[in-house]
C-alpha cells in the first residue's frame, strides 16, 4: 500500500511540475522572399508553407522613423499551412522587423534589410 501511495504521489508531483514548466518561446517567422510591390516604395514579403506558425498573425514594422507612422506597420494572418504575404512601405536599405503572434505569445523580431 505504501508503494502505491508513493507512486501516486510521484505521479501527482510530475503532473504538477509539468503544468508549471516553461514552454518554448515562439520563434520568429522564417526569412521571407522580397519582391517588388504594387507601387514604388512598396515591397512584398512572403513566406511559403511553414514560413510561420499556422494561423499566426505576422506583423512587419519599418523601423525608419522618417517613414510616416501610418505607413510603418502592416500585417496579415498566415494560412493553415503557415504561408503568408504582406506588402510593406520601404526604401532600399531600410530595416523591416517581422514578428509572429499566436494568442498572448509574440516571437522576437526577425530583422531584414530591403535590398539595394
Amino acid at each position: 500500500m505504501a508503494r502505491v501511495l508513493r507512486c501516486l504521489w510521484a505521479l501527482a508531483l510530475t503532473l504538477l511540475l509539468g503544468c508549471v514548466s516553461p514552454t518554448l518561446p515562439l520563434p520568429p517567422p522564417e526569412t521571407p522572399l522580397i519582391s517588388a510591390g504594387s507601387t514604388p516604395n512598396r515591397y512584398l514579403l512572403s513566406g511559403g508553407p511553414g514560413g510561420a506558425q499556422p494561423n499566426a498573425f505576422v506583423i512587419a514594422i519599418n523601423s525608419n522613423s522618417a517613414v510616416p507612422r501610418n505607413l510603418r506597420v502592416n500585417g496579415t494572418q498566415a494560412d493553415e499551412k503557415g504561408a503568408w504575404s504582406v506588402e510593406v512601405y520601404a526604401s532600399p536599405g531600410q530595416r523591416i522587423d517581422i514578428t509572429q503572434e499566436i494568442g498572448n505569445s509574440r516571437s522576437p523580431p526577425l530583422s531584414i534589410l530591403i535590398p539595394r
